[in-house]
């Protein structure tokens, strides 16, 4: 099974999609020149000793279309379960999450297991980063860009690990550990070997929702994932740099932590001293008031006021214990924000270094003539189109002195005779299934050929985009089945849409604010071009 997803796709992580459409039909398509352009999880295992890993997608004709937040809800109803304390939830032979935090083997790991059943039917891999991008932004509050960037570093890490019982073992604590079975570990890079055998480790550090660090990104950006991530053509600069930044912040935020926890410190030593005082100065008093003697007082008078002075004491016994065991709170506490200062202090290092070599590898590429995506100059966006029979086809960057191809997207539905630019950005129709699939309006990257937004509204697969002023022009498919003009702005907004159905294979002609089109019978119709009315 196939889906559709619009969202940034797979920017490391290379298909084989070229290798395997070698000698299919490239129809290039030339486009202007002058488009260019918390703690929770612990990322730091993610990093770790990667070795290089291609995912394999199905590439045949899909079964059924989800759309992208169909596949999306799927790691999200997961997340929303652990957030409310589910240990494990989902579906065995689906989608199932394991998620087990454990007291003890400080010296190891906490983690969820991210289960694929044998009835999963991901098949493609930046939906399933999709799905997990779901998990994390529930179950703990991550910010869409963080984690769909932990999501792919998390499937690289458990690809790099497949079936390594004996280093999950090494890293994990025990009671995780039951929830894994041998040759299941980590994922397959077929997207075929993945239902029924695939087991996903997520480390966490603090697995709490709120947190930068709920995942622990030190173990997953380890120098063998980046290893991994510097073999692309710009050597993963976006990723790292992104990884750089959240683990800034995760130090940002650790350190703003220990401050309060000082302040919270020092205001409750502060308050035990001055109980201390008082304790002491009553103490003080109790001894006297014993030394004193009531003059004319009788025998039970006197055992009277004792017993009122030893309650007295007794009372102080016990605020001088609750002291003692505020006392030991703070040490806790002390505790707690010597941590905190120092991860803040590691993830700082952690960043610094990796930012160095991030600077490191531009200089290299600027002085081997090779840069970014974005610096490179002399190409033009195409469109190869993916079969003899397919009208859809998969961005590509061309020399066009030499037809060249330097880049391609892992996009592979666009429409190929909708590629436009319009205020200097480029647009398409793109979806999955040929004219039965769900279609909508993109915005591609002219440089690194990724989804930058899609239309909420549904394009008619076969519609053409017609570029008026600063407007685009689609045929979209409405609620009730049939056709319809819509109007949209550069931001894939809709303006309006027209009262009148169309033809669905209409074409649209503009002249003196009027627009010309065919009604559902094939006859002219003209409607004004922008209420469309």
């Amino acid at each position: 099974m196939m889906y559709y997803d619009f969202s940034r796709l797979g920017r490391a992580v290379r298909h084989g999609t070229v290798q395997r459409f070698l000698g299919i039909l490239l129809s290039v398509l030339l486009v202007s020149e002058a488009v260019r352009a918390q703690e929770a999880v612990d990322t730091s295992e993610l990093e770790n000793n990667l070795g290089p890993v291609e995912f394999i997608d199905n590439m045949a004709a899909p079964g059924r279309i989800n759309t992208r937040q169909q596949i999306f809800d799927i790691g999200n109803a997961l997340g929303l379960a652990v957030r409310d304390n589910a240990a494990v939830t989902g579906d065995a032979s689906r989608y199932f999450v394991i998620h087990r935090l454990h007291p003890v083997e400080f010296d190891k790991l906490d983690g969820d297991i991210f289960g694929l059943g044998i009835d999963a039917e991901v098949d493609r891999i930046r939906n399933l980063r999709l799905i997990i991008q779901g998990y994390l932004e529930s179950a703990y509050g991550y910010s869409a860009l963080n984690a769909a960037l932990l999501a792919e570093y998390i499937t690289i890490y458990n690809a790099v690990h497949r079936g390594d019982s004996a280093y999950f073992t090494g890293r994990y604590k025990t009671p995780l550990l039951g929830g894994l079975e041998a040759g299941k570990e980590g994922i397959s890079t077929r997207w075929d070997e993945w239902p029924g055998a695939t087991l996903m480790l997520i480390p966490l550090r603090t697995a709490t929702d709120g947190s930068l660090s709920a995942v622990d990104t030190t173990s997953i950006t380890g120098s063998e994932v980046v290893d991994e991530l510097r073999k692309e053509d710009d050597r993963g600069i976006e990723q790292r740099q992104q990884m750089v930044e959240l683990k800034e912040k995760e130090a940002e935020e650790a350190a703003q932590k220990a401050t309060v926890q000082r302040d919270e410190i020092a205001r409750e030593e502060a308050g035990i001293a001055e109980e201390r005082r008082d304790v002491l100065e009553e103490r003080r008093r109790i001894e006297e008031e014993r030394a004193d003697v009531t003059p004319g007082a009788t025998a039970e008078e006197e055992a009277v006021r004792q017993a009122a002075l030893d309650d007295r004491e007794a009372a102080l016994a016990e605020k001088e214990a609750d002291l003692e065991a505020r006392e030991g709170g703070v040490e806790e506490k002390k505790a707690l924000a010597q941590a905190n200062e120092e991860f803040a202090g590691r993830k700082a290092e952690e960043a610094a270094a990796e930012r160095a070599a991030i600077s490191d590898d531009q200089q290299e590429m600027i002085g081997a003539g090779s840069t970014p995506a974005r610096s490179q100059p002399a190409t033009i966006l195409g469109i190869k189109l993916v079969g003899p029979d397919s009208p859809e086809g998969i961005p590509v960057l061309v020399v066009p002195s030499t037809g060249e191809q330097v880049k391609a997207s892992a996009l592979n539905t666009v429409r190929a005779r909708t590629l436009v630019s319009a205020g200097g950005k480029t647009f398409a129709v793109a979806g999955e299934g040929g004219t039965g699939g769900v279609h909508r309006l993109i915005e591609i990257d002219p440089l690194t050929l990724e989804t930058v937004r899609q239309s909420v509204d549904e394009i008619h697969s076969e519609s053409l985009i017609w570029v008026e002023g600063p407007d685009l022009y689609a045929i979209l498919n409405g609620a009730d089945g049939r056709q319809y003009i819509g109007c949209f702005n550069t931001e894939l907004v809709k303006l309006a849409q027209s009262a009148t159905a169309v033809h669905p294979f209409a074409d649209i002609i503009f002249s003196g604010g009027r627009l010309l089109t065919q009604n559902t019978q094939g006859a002219i119709t003209s409607i004004d071009s922008r209420s469309l009315e």
